[in-house]
């Protein structure tokens, strides 16, 4: 299986993933042939890419580490709750924790290795999953115990509930805020906490860690302007993978940074934006050039990732196309003056 831009998608391709939606309802599903009415209407909804199925990479296995249908329950569950009334709150939410919580320790050695496949439209409803996702995995990889995953990955899920408070036509703006509309964005976390306190049990670390996740490492965040371990470890973690996550998604306003843009820029704002010991767990969770991604090689040849490993993040197997010969980028001698120069998303 391997990640290709849907740009670069041809007629006759076999679907390798199955493609959802933000309410996690599914679109196509996984072994499709796909043909130019279904590339067509991937385009229109706003996919950027695809993982499919051939010769290249048919003994590429991606394994995952949150079951795909606990992922779409998340969506299902995250969406409603952007929906619903103010008075009312979609159930479920706990079960679907545990879940994700338990999904994170059975995989404990596994790394984030797969590209996000979203919509552009529903951007609120997969961040809001990953991010709660990715906080559990890096919670995990410094140790927190399952009651604290649980609360971590309750704040990650609802982290950004203030929003539904929000003009979207402030959210979705492709122009420069205005001081007054920033302020205006700048005030969910509060909202959102506040939400949350009056209208489910959730634990106070919980409501912390929703409050705080636009906290800087070096008191330059907001709305309470803490600093250090001032702030609480949940909404250090959240604010690091809040950031990873939107950097790695199109936005209105930008495109999508690759995974190596956006992981340097994680590991360059440790100590000011970033927990150090965050930016740490976090840079051995994510896989840098994802399995299944295309690279360019420095020596101008591409190649698809086909192995990683979380101690060489930046010298992964790749197998070069054309020729379907593997190069181990880390213990190749012949190798060690390749280097990737980008990812091809």
């Amino acid at each position: 299986m391997r990640y290709v831009p849907l740009r670069f998608v041809k007629s006759g391709m076999v679907l390798g993933q199955d493609i959802y939606d933000g309410a996690g309802r599914l679109l196509l599903a996984k072994h499709l042939l796909l043909n130019d009415e279904y590339l067509n209407s991937l385009e229109v909804l706003g996919f950027p890419g695809v993982y499919i199925d051939d010769e290249y990479s048919e003994d590429v296995e991606i394994r995952e580490v949150i079951r795909p249908e606990v992922k779409r329950e998340a969506l299902s569950i995250i969406s409603k709750m952007f929906v619903e009334e103010e008075d009312t709150f979609p159930g479920g939410i706990d079960v679907v924790v545990s879940k994700i919580v338990d999904n994170v320790l059975d995989n404990a050695d596994v790394m984030c290795n797969m590209l996000d496949i979203k919509k552009y439209d529903d951007y609120t409803y997969f961040h809001s999953v990953n991010v709660g996702i990715l906080a559990a995995m890096v919670g995990a990889k410094m140790g927190l115990l399952k009651d604290q995953l649980m609360d971590l990955t309750t704040a990650g899920l609802l982290h950004d509930v203030g929003k539904k408070f929000v003009p979207v036509e402030i959210l979705n703006s492709s122009e420069k805020l205005t001081d007054e509309e920033m302020e205006i964005i700048r005030s969910h976390p509060r909202l959102g906490a506040d939400f949350i306190r009056e209208k489910y049990a959730f634990s106070s670390y919980v409501n912390q860690g929703i409050l705080q996740h636009h906290e800087w490492f070096d008191g330059n965040g907001y709305p309470l302007g803490r600093r250090g371990e001032e702030i609480p470890v949940y909404a250090r973690i959240i604010s690091l993978v809040d950031v990873y996550d939107a950097l790695t998604s199109t936005r209105p306003y930008r495109s999508a940074l690759p995974n190596s843009e956006a992981v340097e820029f994680i590991m360059g704002s440790g100590g000011s934006q970033f927990d150090p010991v965050v930016v740490d767990a976090f840079i051995h969770k994510i896989a840098i050039y994802p399995l299944g991604s295309q690279v360019e090689l420095s020596d101008g040849r591409q190649a698809i990732v086909v192995k990683n490993d979380s101690k060489m993040i930046l010298r992964p197997v790749v197998r070069v196309m054309g020729t379907r010969t593997d190069l181990d980028l880390a213990n190749d001698p012949e190798a060690r003056n390749i280097t990737i120069l980008k990812i091809i998303i």
